[in-house]
């Protein structure tokens, strides 16, 4: 089960409490396809941090599985430290042979020799590349995605949605985007983040429409102004 039980998350932005949950809650079982709605600059990344594991709540409990897995996520690597380091490193933490683990990435990422030569001396693309990599040999039970499930050239970007059309057959998937598009296909449940709170929709069509009533009528801004009310700073 993932999700979050009156769960609050903000920080300080020019001096203002920048709100991405207040008190909020969600329940996800570990093998659903969970698409969450939320307006650019809301807090995207922050959620799958949170769920993650990387970050905490100022309130509130993150319900979180043993088997998940941010896909693409790079933030752990240690640019010192060569490709190879960085996967066996990886390998250590999610309990995989380090030999066979390496010899997936250094194939599905192709970065030839590379793959054997410190990460801050890579591009950005080959970064992604090996995020990807890194993520999708990793046998997770439920992936956690920031916007976008599969990036790169053309030919990557296909290897990367074969390769996790065939881990989603039988893992969950939790993706949290701006782009409606970007849920569509893969995600059989619709949320939205409205002025902190996770609100379950019918359908992607009622997501959609919430999404766009609330960044048309400011919900952030609301959501500040309870919030400063709560703090009796208003």
């Amino acid at each position: 089960m993932w999700g979050f039980l009156d769960c609050s998350r903000y920080f300080m932005k020019f001096g203002v409490p920048k709100i991405v949950l207040d008190n909020a809650s969600m329940a996800v079982a570990s093998n659903e396809k969970v698409g969450l709605l939320a307006a650019p600059g809301a807090g995207k990344s922050t959620i799958i941090r949170l769920l993650a594991g990387v970050d905490t709540p100022n309130s509130g409990e993150v319900i979180r599985d043993q088997g998940g897995w941010p896909l693409a996520y790079g933030g752990g690597f240690r640019p010192e430290m060569t490709g190879e380091d960085n996967v066996r490193m990886v390998a250590g933490f999610a309990g995989l042979d380090a030999d066979d683990f390496c010899a997936f990435c250094a194939g599905f990422a192709e970065l030839g020799d590379a793959f054997f030569v410190p990460l801050l001396l890579y591009t950005g693309a080959m970064r992604t590349r090996l995020a990807f990599a890194v993520s999708l040999g990793v046998p997770a039970q439920t992936y956690l995605a920031d916007e976008r499930l599969i990036a790169g050239d053309p030919a990557f970007q296909e290897k990367c949605q074969a390769t996790l059309d065939d881990r989603l057959e039988t893992a969950g998937l939790i993706l949290v985007a701006s782009n409606p598009r970007a849920l569509e296909t893969a995600c059989e449940r619709f949320a939205v983040l409205s002025r902190g709170k996770i609100i379950m929709c019918e359908d992607i069509d009622e997501a959609k429409s919430l999404l766009t009533f609330d960044m048309q009528h400011g919900g952030e801004e609301e959501a500040i102004e309870d919030m400063l009310a709560s703090f009796d700073l208003a």
